[in-house]
Parts: structure tokens; sequence; C-alpha cells
């Protein structure tokens, strides 16, 4: 009798172990799929970029369609949040190893100054262009947590969007989507 009660509390925590790891792995399911969500605002994957005006750090204008007819690579950050400056390394080696072949990297402040984000360009090193948003892109896009990446193809369609810090190897794949095969 005690040892049919040893076998049965053995297969129910074996049980419970089985049931535990589904759970974790329906779990990580669903946060891939919040960081890859297939829209975001106007913003989806398979359609054109939606476009939005941008100031220049020099106080000129610009926009997300001017950046548009090669690989392009838009990260939404502010100068003080932590995952934003994490990946920042990150996001610069890759631009550096692929800007020979057409990718564009566009760094999209959320409504600074140009002097906070002048200094950010500054103290992280940043060699890709950074522009900044009054409030319209963040708006095209909804934009409600940072960073965000927004992954566009030489034809200006959306490939992915990635919402938080991005770690390399997720970089690599989003790029190998709007890359040409090397």
């Amino acid at each position: 009798m005690t040892v049919i009660r040893a076998i049965a509390g053995w297969v129910a925590v074996a049980a419970l172990l089985v049931l535990a790891a589904a759970l974790f792995v329906h779990g990580m399911r669903s946060v891939a799929d919040f960081n890859t969500p297939q829209t975001s605002g106007r913003a989806t994957v398979g359609e054109p970029l939606p476009d939005a005006p941008l100031a220049t750090l020099d106080g000129g204008h610009t926009s997300l369609a001017a950046y548009a007819g090669r690989p392009l690579w838009i990260n939404f950050f502010e100068t003080w949040c932590v995952p934003c400056k994490a990946e920042v390394p990150a996001i610069e080696a890759r631009f550096a190893e692929h800007r020979s072949g057409g990718l564009m990297v566009l760094g999209v402040d959320e409504q600074e100054t140009p002097a906070q984000v002048g200094l950010f360009e500054h103290r992280f090193g940043v060699t890709y262009p950074l522009a900044i948003d009054g409030g319209a892109a963040a708006t095209a896009y909804q934009v409600q947590v940072i960073p965000v990446s927004v992954f566009v193809d030489p034809h200006g369609v959306i490939a992915r969007i990635w919402i938080g810090e991005m770690q390399p190897a997720v970089m690599d794949e989003a790029l190998a989507q709007i890359l040409p095969a090397r």
C-alpha cells in the first residue's frame, strides 16, 4: 500500500512538472508574440511604411519616407531609457557592418530637445542619423513603450516590428529579412 502511494506521489509530481513546463513554453510564446506584433498603429507588417514628419538635430525637417528605398531600421528611443541605451552599441555595430550593403538606421527620439539628443549621440558614438519626433510618428506607430524597432525592406514595406530591447540574435534575424542575400 505504501509503495502504491509513493508511486502515485511521484506520478503526481511528474505530472505537475510537465504541466509547469507546458505553461512556461506557452507563456514564452506569448512574450514573443508581444515583442513581434503584426501591427503597431498604422504600421502593419506587409504594408507600406507610414510616413511622419521629423525634425533634424540642426533644426531642419525630414520625414520617415525620406529614408525609404533601401533597407531601413527605424529605432524609436529616448535618451533616458535604459534599454534604449543598452541596445545602441549592437545597433551601431550592425550599422557599421551593413552600411556598405545599403542599410540605413534611423534613430527617432521621442520629443526631447536637440541638445539632449546631441549629447546622447556624442556619448554613445552614434554614427547613424538621429531625428526627433514631435509626436506624429509616435501617434502613427502607437509608440507607447520604448524602444520600438521597425524593419522596412528596400521597397518600403514593413517586414518586422519589435517592441522592447532587442538582443543581437534578434537584430540579426530581423536584418536578414530586409537585407539582400550575400
